[in-house]
């Protein structure tokens, strides 16, 4: 017999994003149940409806997969694709709040041949300035970019945004060297046009990218 949930589906024009709502207490229970074993970082609530529902909690793996789709998920959602103009390079960035659940995350064999540099640091919220501590998983060397691209080819990201940066990388690595050619050569106008693109898409604010008086 299969379980059916019913989901309610609210979306807003103004965020990217659409809100699942489950409600009922037969239905909420069934996804708890399907959920239980696989929540990593939002733990804490999680084991309150596991209580509530009568579930004995049942911890994550936190040692991630290779080309596990769970990282996608993350990436679509609090990561960035980003491109480093001083070191040349495309870049990967997963940034959360520093605490039990997030401290145990383990990406060293996500992306095959791939680990991130784990990063440590504080930061103050804006309106408080309250300090608080976060974990930063950045994905940053340059021959690492071909596996980033590898990954996302097989876990496709659900942001068009990100995920058209994502595909260009091949193509990057192609032109990369073309930064070093004269201003006004056709490889410097080749690799400026690719960059104009890649900033460009999906970006309203490009102008405001710093690099970008610095290509043609």
């Amino acid at each position: 017999m299969i379980n059916l949930i019913v989901l309610r589906i609210r979306s807003d024009k103004n965020k990217p994003y659409s809100l699942y709502i489950v409600s009922t207490y037969k239905d909420m229970k069934i996804l708890i149940q399907r959920l239980n074993g696989l929540i990593r970082i939002k733990v804490t609530g999680f084991k309150k409806a596991c209580t509530y529902f009568g579930f004995e909690y049942i911890e994550a793996n936190y040692n991630i997969s290779p080309f596990n789709s769970y990282f996608a998920g993350l990436v679509d959602t609090d990561g960035s694709i980003v491109f480093n103009f001083n070191s040349n390079r495309i870049e990967c960035n997963l940034e959360f709040k520093y605490n039990n659940y997030t401290k145990k995350l383990n990406f060293n064999n996500t992306i095959p041949y791939y680990k991130p540099y784990i990063l440590l640091r504080k930061n103050k919220k804006n309106q408080t300035g309250k300090e608080f501590k976060s974990i930063a998983f950045k994905y940053q060397t340059v021959v690492g970019m071909i596996y980033l691209y590898d990954f996302f080819m097989k876990n496709r990201l659900y942001s068009d945004f990100k995920f058209y940066r994502v595909t260009k990388i091949k193509k990057f690595i192609e032109i990369r060297d073309y930064k070093n050619e004269p201003k006004d050569s056709l490889e410097f106008k080749i690799y400026s046009e690719f960059l104009l693109d890649w900033i460009q898409y999906k970006n309203p604010v490009w102008i405001k990218v710093p690099f970008v008086n610095k290509i043609r």
